[in-house]
Order: structure tokens, then sequence, then C-alpha cells
């Protein structure tokens, strides 16, 4: 008897133990076996073009937000009250919640305020063509990435390259998964996951269709004020000139769209706010085509057409929420403290004014002669975070590893003529693409600055963008001599700062580094 149920215990320890370990091998499998890029175009010599065309398109990406919720303890459901906001978990949550990215966990979305873009440009100019697709998104990791990539080829086959970034707006639906119900069950939503890959496709494939002759632009701004861009993190290195890409219709002049490149964080609403929004970034965009308006008046035109926002090297952290934030129109000032729409439309307001002054009277460089040339290159970062490994084996994290030792990530060059874009598959630390690295007492790595000379200085550009989040989010990208999670900390702290918590580990800048260095001296 004692033999029989000895056996029986001994057989339902291997079930469990089969059962754990098919678990780790499905939610930890590549979800693209065998994919890798290592892209060069055009092939061969490559004759200056006398033109380019160019499309731009948006698409919808706004969830749907369920009319009806579920009590967890009765399985009854019933309409929610005015004011139920659930984000503390009360009756349990729900199991249908839209859960909001970016700060903590269990904030189910109670409503919409602005909608959310899929916003699309593709460049063309009859030997390669390049589309670039920002999304009102927290990031895409790298196997979403793919399968956009996926169904553009099959959709649209002539287009040669597709970059997708990020604005890493904190007040939209969890893409990534780390902001469930709870730090152990998923935020993503497979449905919104692809009612969104679906809407990227629409848009590129819509930019694509809109090809026309165009000129391009490019200029960049002066350094953003300080009341609307802070660094949360020693040393003061910030993004913070607005890089643009003016596209004009080729016969009249006509404007049609705007690219801009900004290292901020879209999050002034904070942690409190339940309402769907792309944050700042819906003031700012809306004021360049639409105009700047105050209570149904008017206070100055847009210029139509479609602006873009993509994302720049945000990480350290470059944030406009503790700001004291002026607004011109009103006469007031927001309070660090705020957490208020208020707040966040001067912020992306004054952002607006800022470029428009610079569309009236800035000096812009025209392109002559917009020959495209691309290189693309996947490779490995090393999987030095137990929380990610964790995250990955518990189904938390939907994306693929490889040997629960690393992940496969993307790096991109792209030049149109003398515009030259780069893209960091994350939340790149200033430092890195500007310069300003140091070397402080009490880092965890008693070595000299790696990623020197910064990525800016390599570039050979007249305009050099820097597109964060793009094709990737990996999380903080910081120097080697930046990381600081052993005592003794840093500048005086008294406590780790923030970023290594969300960061891959202390090998993941020298390792993105070399990646974007080399594609560089590639071209």
């Amino acid at each position: 008897m004692i033999k029989k149920v000895l056996q029986i215990i001994s057989g339902v320890i291997l079930v469990i133990l089969v059962l754990g370990v098919a678990h780790v091998l499905y939610y930890t499998r590549d979800r693209h076996p065998g994919y890798s890029l290592d892209l060069t175009l055009p092939q061969g010599l490559h004759e200056p073009t006398q033109g380019i065309q160019v499309g731009l398109a948006k698409a919808v990406i706004t969830p749907s937000l369920p009319d009806t919720w579920v009590d967890v303890d009765d399985n009854a459901q019933y309409e929610p009250d005015k004011g139920d906001t659930f984000v503390d978990g009360n009756r349990n949550g729900r199991f249908d919640a839209i859960w909001l990215a970016g700060f903590s966990n269990k904030r189910a979305a109670n409503g919409v305020h602005d909608d959310l873009w899929a916003r699309a440009m593709v460049w063309d100019d009859g030997t390669v063509a390049v589309a670039m697709v920002s999304l009102d998104a927290i990031g895409l990791f790298h196997d979403d990435v793919i399968t956009i990539r996926e169904r553009v080829a099959k959709e649209c086959p002539d287009i040669d390259h597709v970059i997708v970034t990020a604005t890493h707006c904190h007040e939209v639906p969890d893409l990534m998964g780390m902001w469930g119900q709870s730090e152990f069950k998923t935020g993503v939503s497979k449905p919104y996951l692809k009612y969104v890959q679906d809407q990227t496709v629409k848009a590129i494939g819509d930019a694509f269709d809109n090809r026309q002759p165009a000129i391009l632009k490019i200029a960049k701004s002066d350094p953003v004020e300080r009341d609307l861009i802070e660094d949360g993190r020693p040393p003061e290195v910030y993004d913070d000139q607005i890089r643009m890409m003016k596209v004009e219709q080729a016969d009249t002049g006509e404007h049609l769209g705007l690219l801009l490149n900004y290292g901020c964080h879209p999050e002034t609403l904070g942690s409190k706010n339940l309402l769907v929004t792309a944050d700042y970034a819906h003031y700012w965009l809306s004021g360049i085509e639409q105009g700047i308006v105050y209570g149904g008046d008017k206070k100055r035109d847009g210029v139509g057409g479609m602006a873009i926002y993509a994302q720049g090297a945000v990480g350290g952290l470059m944030t406009a929420m503790g700001c004291s934030t002026h607004d011109p129109w009103l006469d007031t000032t927001f309070a660090p403290q705020d957490r208020t729409f208020d707040k966040a439309r001067a912020q992306g307001y004054r952002l607006a004014n800022l470029v428009l002054d610079h569309i009236e009277q800035g000096d812009w460089q025209t392109i002559d002669e917009p020959a495209i040339r691309l290189r693309a290159k996947t490779f490995q970062f090393k999987l030095q975070n137990r929380m990610f490994t964790l995250g990955g084996i518990a189904g938390v994290f939907d994306r693929g590893f490889k040997r629960l030792k690393y992940v496969r990530s993307e790096v991109n060059v792209l030049t149109i003529g003398p515009a030259w874009f780069i893209t960091l598959p994350g939340e790149v630390n200033p430092e890195i693409v500007n310069g300003g690295i140091q070397t402080p007492e009490g880092r965890d790595f008693e070595i000299q600055a790696v990623e020197v000379p910064p990525v800016r200085d390599l570039m050979k550009g007249d305009i050099n963008f820097a597109v964060g989040l793009a094709n990737d989010e990996v999380g903080y990208i910081m120097p080697k001599t930046h990381w600081d999670a052993k005592p003794p900390f840093t500048y005086g702290k008294k406590k780790a700062m923030y970023g290594e918590i969300n960061s891959l580990g202390p090998d993941a800048g020298p390792v993105f580094y070399q990646q974007i260095k080399s594609l560089i001296e590639d071209l």
C-alpha cells in the first residue's frame, strides 16, 4: 500500500515537473525562430535621385473600454457606477480591464480623454522605400515589430523596411505586460495588441498609397526651456533640441507634414490619472496641426498636415512631470506637483508654439539630393536582470528569449541625404547620445567611460535624429560607469537611484554602443 502511494506521489510530482518545464519553454520560446536581419539598402551602386516621394497617414489605436464589469466574487456582470475607479482593485478588479501602463499596477482605464494614433511616414526615392510609424504606446517588444513587418511584407511588398517607434506615453494601454492587475499578471489585452498591429499596418499601407513628389527640409530648435523638461538623475544631460523634418508638396509648396524628434517622457498626468490620453503629446501635435485653442477661442493658427512625434533619448530620466510650467496664454504657472490636463496642455502648446515659430521664422535646409541609405541589424543583449527573467517565465512579458540568457534586439542607421537617423531600442541615456558621461565615486564598476565618443559625434548628417524606443523596448540603457545598484551610492545619494531596476543590466550600454557604432562606420 505504501509503495503504491509513493508511486502515485512520484507520478504527480513528475507531471508537475513536466508541466512546469513545458510552461517555461512555452513562455520563453522564440516567437520568430530563426529571424535575423543584416540589411544594407540599396544593394550595389546608388545614383543620387532628383526627387523623392513621401506619404503620410494615421490610424486610430484608441482602445474600446468594456461597457460591463465583472465581479470576481459572484461572477455577475453589472453596469459600473459613475465614479467607480477600481484603481486599488475594489471588488477584486475586473476580467476585461484595459490596464494603463507606465507607473504602478492596478490602473484600470476608466475612460478616454483623447484618441491614440499610429502615425506613419513613408520615404521612397525610387530605389528604396522605408516606412517609419510612431505609436501612442508605452513601447513594443521586438517580436511585435517583426509581426508588423511580416504583415506589411504581405500587404505592401514594395516597402523595403519598417521602423516602429513609440512615444512612451504613461497613460495608455499596457502592450508589454508589466502593469496588469498584479505584478504576476500580464497587463496586455491580446485583442487590443492585435488591433494596434492591424491599425499600424493600415497606417503604413495608407501612407505608401498616399505617396507624392515632395520637398524635404530639416532644422533643429534651440534647447527647450527648463520649465518644460527636467533630468531626474545626475549628471544633467538632455536630448532637448527638437529636430524636425518638414514635408512640402513638390509642385505647390503646400505643407504636408512634420516629423519631430525630442526626448521627454509624456507622463505629466501622473499615476492617479485613469483616462486614456497621449498626455502633453496630444496637445503638442494638435497645436501644430489645428492651432492653439483655449475655450474655443483660437490663439494661434496651426499649419495643417500631419505631425509625428518620434521619441528621443529619454533615459536618465527626461520628464516634464515635475516641472513648474508657465502657461503664457492663461498667465499662470503650474506647480511641480500639479498632475492636470491644464498643465499637460500648457506643456504641449508651448512646444507647439516653439515649432510654429520655427516654421515661420527659423532656418530650414532643403535636402537637394534625398537619396536613401539604410543599415539594419539584429543582435543579442545579455539578460542580466533576474526580475525580467522571472517575468518571462511567468508569462508577464510576452517576448522571446534565447536560452533564458539573451534577448534579440535591433539597431538601424537611415540616411536621407544630409538627414541621419539612428534607432535606439529602448530608453537610452542622453549621455551616450550627446556626451557628458562621468565616472562618479561609488560607481559599481571602477572603469573609465566605455561609450565614447558620443553617438551624435559619430553621425555625419547635418541634422542627426536619434529615435528612441524604436523596434524594441528593453528598458534603460545607461553608461556602464553610471551603473549604481550597490552602496556606496554615487553623487552622495543615500539610496540607489531609479533606472537599474528597469534595465537589462550593466552591459546593455556598451553592447548597444558597439552595435550602433559599427553600423555608422559601415556607412
